[in-house]
């Protein structure tokens, strides 16, 4: 703003140079050049501001008796200049510490509250990027209230009928390491047009789970990102089966509670709070719906301000965009500049936008940064997985190749001789058919006996101590359903096998129960899901077409 020679109310924290001075002093501006919040280094803080319009007046080294204004207290358009320059030269030693007196490092005074002028336009009467997006969101979500099946009374039945998908905290999932990779999946963006518009967003979900991502964040936005609610119910079945699954963060321009409902429905563990677009109280209200659903926000900020409001909310997980999302600007050193604002507190930090390459996240990590999010670098990797391998400096694993040959499985024992022959002869598996119309069939009491004998004459621990081992569960994130299953299987051998076919799931339950089996396996038209109320682990079987040309 052009105020060179003309008077602007200033406000400042009473703290230093500004101690008993009152607020809204007439002060006399020296030019239109001025610090910004995104280019002062971090050992600076911000200590006054025109009332106005929120232009930085002061600033003042955190440590050393360093100070600075940027207009004329000497002047004789300025009020209290003299007050302020007796409070300067008051000061002893080269350190705050020395002087008590100036209460810089008074804790019971609160953090001075940067009112940062918010550019509403690009330019004089053209909405920004951000404010485009927030207004076709308003009516994107207006319609969605109104389409039959939809409504917000709809989304509470169906919530109420416990129709979401569980969930996992968020909080705990990124502590497991450091540093936690949220992988997002954006098919295009308004800043870069089209990045990957053919990306299926279950089969990248994979991927990145696969890779290591702690977190999957899903662009549901429609109109600039090209995403959209079914993209993310497909990511969370696509990683559903996955042992310690990534979280799943619905990412989105979030002003209503019904898109939260929404999240929660379509199997999201988190949502996105853009602290740029919501009002005080109503960043608090969104934060306390989303915490009643169980849901940790992710909150995003772009400056002191921002970080400000989201440490007055609680949030226990705050992002630090370094896009500004009125212009799409990105500044790496935003996050820097406001990592000194979440020391010693409970509060883990994330670096978002912006991150390439490892020379970034090692740098954030040493500035205590415990989450990186990277968006458009994955999505035009060629290799996905070894670009997480490289941006997180995860060392290769040597895999043991040795082949230990196949599981063998002597199937249709009848009785305990048998099943006591197939074992000594070096069977993995037992099996003992109930299916009603099979020849084979084994008769329930039949069956318990040849299990009771098999589970004493067989070798290695016993089969109840199922569960995976320190070693095996260390990166169970990145392993397939697969070979997460393989290391969790009863270790103890021959197992026995009840084999069953399109027969009630009660009957196949106490079976399992009255015949001590250790396994189940399905070999008719089962549903899948039958699995998860069945006590043991699950084979099924898949009949195949008969051959043609698909």
């Amino acid at each position: 703003e052009i105020m060179h020679g003309k008077t602007s109310k200033v406000r400042h924290d009473g703290k230093g140079i500004f101690i008993d001075i009152p607020q809204g002093i007439p002060s006399t501006r020296y030019h239109s050049l001025s610090a910004a919040i995104t280019t002062l280094p971090p050992n600076l803080a911000v200590t006054a501001t025109t009332e106005e319009s929120g232009v930085i007046m002061a600033v003042r080294d955190r440590e050393y008796t360093v100070t600075a204004v940027q207009y004329h207290p000497e002047s004789i358009m300025s009020d209290k200049g003299s007050a302020i320059l007796k409070n300067f030269l008051d000061l002893k030693g080269g350190t705050w510490g020395e002087n008590p007196q100036s209460r810089v490092l008074d804790p019971q005074i609160p953090p001075f509250e940067i009112k940062a002028t918010t550019p509403a336009t690009t330019k004089k009467g053209v909405p920004s990027i951000l404010e485009k997006i927030h207004a076709q969101r308003l009516k994107d979500v207006q319609a969605a209230k109104e389409t039959p099946g939809s409504t917000p009374s709809d989304i509470a039945t169906l919530l109420s009928l416990h129709l979401a998908p569980p969930q996992i905290p968020l909080v705990s999932r990124i502590r497991d390491h450091k540093p936690a990779l949220m992988a997002e999946i954006k098919r295009a963006s308004p800043s870069k047009g089209p990045i990957a518009m053919n990306t299926n967003a279950a089969e990248q979900a994979l991927t990145y789970a696969l890779g290591g991502a702690s977190v999957i964040s899903v662009l549901t936005e429609p109109t600039w990102f090209k995403g959209s609610l079914l993209d993310m119910r497909m990511v969370r079945q696509a990683i559903d089966s996955l042992p310690n699954r990534p979280a799943v963060l619905r990412k989105d321009f979030i002003i209503d509670e019904y898109q939260i409902s929404e999240a929660r429905l379509h199997g999201a563990d988190t949502i996105l709070l853009i602290v740029a677009i919501l009002p005080k109280q109503r960043l608090k209200q969104l934060y306390d719906y989303a915490t009643n659903l169980g849901m940790e926000p992710l909150v995003e900020v772009n400056n002191a301000a921002e970080m400000e409001l989201a440490l007055e909310v609680g949030a226990k997980v705050i992002g630090v965009n370094n896009r500004n999302l009125h212009d799409f600007e990105v500044d790496m050193g935003t996050t820097t500049r406001l990592a000194e604002m979440c020391k010693e507190r409970d509060v883990i930090l994330c670096a978002l936008s912006g991150i390439s390459g490892p020379e970034d996240v090692r740098k954030y990590v040493e500035q205590g940064v415990g989450a990186i999010l990277v968006g458009e670098s994955l999505m035009r990797a060629a290799d996905p997985k070894a670009f997480i391998t490289k941006l997180l400096d995860i060392p290769a694993l040597e895999e043991d190749q040795t082949y230990k040959g196949p599981l063998v499985k002597i199937c249709g024992v009848r009785n305990k001789d048998t099943a006591l022959l197939a074992a000594q002869a070096g069977a993995d598996m037992i099996g003992m058919v109930f299916a009603p119309k099979s020849k084979r069939k084994v008769e329930l009491e039949a069956a318990r006996e040849i299990s009771l004998a098999v589970r004493a004459a067989r070798q290695g621990p016993k089969a109840e101590a199922t569960g995976t081992s320190p070693a095996s569960s260390e990166n169970s994130s990145s392993k397939t359903w697969f070979a997460s299953a393989a290391s969790s299987f009863p270790s103890g051998r021959p197992l026995v096998v009840g084999v069953f076919q399109d027969q009630p799931l009660d009957e196949v339950i106490k079976t399992v129960e009255h015949a001590h089996l250790d396994l189940v396996q399905l070999h008719g038209n089962e549903p899948i899901h039958w699995s998860r109320h069945i006590p043991v682990p699950v084979i099924k079987v898949f009949h195949l077409p008969a051959k043609s040309s698909s």
